[in-house]
Formats: structure tokens, C-alpha cells, sequence
């Protein structure tokens, strides 16, 4: 038998001679000892299948020890009982080593790629962008104000769950802000739908950045249902003569007063869209004034008649405006004047004097509503206000513009709002 002694003794002048440990087993292969002229020392296990040779190199002496080396040979025994090449086995145990090591490495180089959260959103804002549509920076805004302080915006895309989001949402509901969280609840609902896409979207191969989302963590999450009643408010005719006049224009700037009497004498137009306006979508040869398809909600274009008033409220504003592109020149990152400004401004008129809360979108509401009061049919008053006309007719075959019609309409509406017809209007001021 081979001792630590024996092996310790052990020397040749030969390039390769072996001392081997005697047991009484058959067919389970030999411990041995490989010995050299130049001193060197190994344990190796000898075997044979089919009456060939083979040897497996266990490890060097000192550094293995010989109860180590015992006990490998006697694994590799046990596996020639079972009719098994140890070789053979070694080998796939090899390979599979090296396969595990590289399926980590890609897992790793994959975890690498996967996007974050941020990423996702900019990825989301970018698509937005090139599709024309022009609430992306409120999304941007919005998430950045809402989501990044609940969750961090370098968290993987795909490790956000619901819960996440839940508490997300939770957050601004706690402060009185239901109808917003449905808004951010919308926006991060249409980003992950986008991560659930792009990474299989033929145009993104060359893109670096996977999210690798395999499911829409927002979906589970229920809206407010209760936050997304649909508007009431819409002012009556004195509430309307009043704001046109020209004792509240006291309470704006000078502009903004002639955008809130553009969006009334305009037909009730959104006041977005009015504001957004370039000063080559008005002709005042022909007295029109045109929303462009890519600042419409619906992205169709939309040609208005102007009348008498609007069109004298347009060249005040121009005198106003000066040289700018824009009816409404702001120092923004978009030209021009933004949504929120108005908001703000009628949101202190109504602080200031006591007028009953109203925002800007009520408007035109309150256009739609008094002028079906005043006879004009909801057709002509969805055509000044660029309804969706979803009959087959209109949607396939009715290429008329109705310009004519919408220009009576709009100077009949016109003639009520200039009549002061309401002498008993009480000033709401004090």
C-alpha cells in the first residue's frame, strides 16, 4: 500500500516511473504515483476498458494529498463498477462547467443590456415623439414629479411589479390627486406596453437596450373610476358675458384675456390648439383661421371662418406678438404659450373675484352647450369643434368642408355674445 513515507522516498532516474497501491479489487482501477528524474511527484488513476489503458491525472504530491487522492480513485472505481468511463464522465462534467460558465456570462452581459426604468420612459417619449404626438414632455414631467421618488429610475424595467406601481399611485391619491394618478397610471400602462413590444420589434435590432418585460406590471392596478366623472361644469350667459368683458380682462395680461374670447368666439376651440397655432395658419384676405393637423387633438386639420370679432381680436394679438411664428410666444421649450400658464392664470381670476371655479377645457363646453340653446345643430357644432364624424358617410365619402354653413353659424353665435342681451348681469367683482 502507498504512505505519505513511501511516496516521500520515492525516486528515479527515469523520465516516468510509477509506485502503485496494492488492493485485492479487480475492475476498479489502480491508485498510483508518477514519478520523474527531475523530481516531480503525481498521483494518477489507472484503468482500462476493452484491455486499453487509461489514465486519469489526479493531482501533485505534496499539494494532494494521498487520503484525497485515495478517495478520487475510489469514486472513479465506483463509476467502472457501474459500467461508466470515468474519463467519458469527467469530460461531459467539463463541458457542462463550461457551458454554465458562459450561460452566466451571457446572463450577466444580458443584465447589462436590460434597461432601466428611466430608459424605458425615454424610450416610450421618443416614440412618442416621431408618432406626433405632443403631450410627450407632460408624460416625461409627470413620471419624473410622480414616479421617480417611489420608485428609482435606475430600477430594471422589468423588476417593477405592481405593488410598485400601487404605490406609485397610493401616494397621489393620499394627496387629493385621483384624477392625476389615472393620468400617470395611463402613461406608465402605454410605456410598458411599448417595453413589451420593443424588444421584438424588427426596428430595434440594433439598439443595445433590451427590457426584457414579459408582462405589464400596471395592468393588475385599477384605475379611479370615481376621479374620471365625465365634466359638468360650463358657464352660463351671464358667467360668459362677464369673462368676455373687458372689466376681467383687468385680472389677465392683455394676451391671455384675447385667448380666452379667441377660444369663445372661435366656436368653443381647444384651447391647446389655439394657443399652438403659427401665425401662417390665419388668412386675413379670406378671414379663416386654420388648426393644423399636427397640433389637432385628432390630427385632422381644421378650417374656421373668422368673424368680425375674432378677426379684430387677431390683430390686436398681432400687434402683440410682434415678429414671433407663434400667436402666443412663450420663452418655453416649445415656442409657445403652455397649457398650465392658462390654468394658473384662470385658476387666480376665479381666486380673486369670486367667479365660480372653472378651467380652461370648460370652455368649450360651454360653447357646445349655449349654442345648441341658440339653435345650431350639433352637426355644424361638431364640425367648428373638429369632432371625430364616425358614420360611414362622413368617414368615407362626405369631402365637403362646410365652410359656408360654419360661418353662419358662427356669426349668428357671434351676434348673441355681442348683444348683451343680459342687462341684469350682476358683477360677481363686489
Amino acid at each position: 500500500m502507498l504512505t505519505a513515507t513511501k511516496i516521500k522516498g520515492f525516486k528515479t532516474d527515469k523520465s516516468c516511473e510509477y509506485l502503485w497501491d496494492k488492493t485485492n479489487q479487480r475492475g476498479c482501477g489502480r491508485l498510483g504515483i508518477r514519478g520523474s528524474s527531475a523530481g516531480s511527484k503525481v498521483f494518477v488513476f489507472r484503468f482500462f476498458i476493452e484491455g486499453q489503458r487509461h489514465f486519469i491525472q489526479l493531482g501533485a504530491f505534496p499539494q494532494m494529498s494521498l487520503d484525497n487522492a485515495r478517495t478520487l480513485a475510489q469514486t472513479y472505481g465506483g463509476m467502472l463498477k457501474e459500467g461508466l468511463n470515468p474519463k467519458e464522465v469527467l469530460e461531459k462534467e467539463r463541458e457542462a462547467k463550461v457551458q454554465a460558465e458562459r450561460e452566466i456570462e451571457r446572463l450577466k452581459s444580458l443584465e447589462n443590456k436590460l434597461g432601466c426604468l428611466e430608459q424605458l420612459v425615454d424610450s416610450y417619449i421618443k416614440q412618442m415623439v416621431l408618432d406626433g404626438k405632443r403631450t410627450s414632455e407632460r408624460v416625461r414631467k409627470a413620471i419624473q414629479a410622480d414616479v421617480y421618488p417611489v420608485i428609482p429610475p435606475a430600477t430594471k424595467a422589468k423588476d417593477v411589479t405592481p405593488h410598485d406601481i400601487k404605490m406609485v399611485l397610493a401616494k397621489m391619491i393620499q394627496r387629493g390627486a385621483s384624477s392625476q394618478s389615472n393620468k400617470v397610471r395611463s402613461y406608465l400602462h402605454a410605456a410598458f406596453n411599448h417595453a413589451l413590444k420593443h424588444d421584438n420589434d424588427p426596428a430595434k435590432m440594433c439598439t443595445e437596450t433590451l427590457f426584457n418585460v414579459t408582462f405589464n406590471p400596471v395592468a393588475p392596478v385599477p384605475k379611479q373610476s370615481h376621479a374620471d366623472r365625465v365634466g359638468e361644469r360650463w358657464l352660463k350667459w351671464d358667467e360668459l358675458y362677464l369673462l368676455l368683458s373687458n372689466e376681467s380682462g383687468l385680472y389677465f395680461e392683455e394676451d391671455i384675456h384675447i385667448l380666452i374670447q379667441l377660444c369663445v368666439h372661435l366656436g368653443g376651440q381647444r384651447p391647446y390648439e389655439v394657443m399652438a397655432t403659427r401665425w401662417d395658419c390665419v388668412d386675413f384676405d379670406n378671414a379663416s383661421f386654420e388648426i393644423a393637423g399636427e397640433v389637432s387633438k385628432n390630427y385632422r386639420a381644421n378650417l374656421i371662418p373668422l368673424t368680425d370679432t375674432a378677426y379684430s381680436l387677431l390683430c390686436r394679438l398681432k400687434a402683440i406678438s410682434g415678429d414671433s411664428v407663434y400667436l402666443f410666444p412663450r420663452d418655453s421649450a416649445s415656442g409657445h404659450l403652455d397649457p398650465n400658464y392658462l390654468s394658473r392664470k384662470i385658476r387666480k381670476f376665479c381666486v380673486d373675484t369670486g367667479f365660480n371655479k372653472f378651467v380652461p377645457r370648460d370652455l368649450r363646453r360651454t360653447v357646445k352647450t349655449l349654442a345648441g340653446e341658440l339653435g345650431i345643430s350639433k352637426e355644424i357644432r361638431d364640425r367648428i369643434q373638429n369632432h371625430s364624424m364616425n358614420d360611414v358617410s362622413s368617414k368615407h365619402y362626405d369631402r365637403y368642408d362646410y365652410f359656408k354653413e360654419k360661418r353662419i353659424a358662427l356669426e349668428r353665435w357671434e351676434a348673441k355674445l355681442n348683444a348683451n342681451e343680459v342687462s341684469n348681469v350682476i358683477s360677481l367683482f363686489g
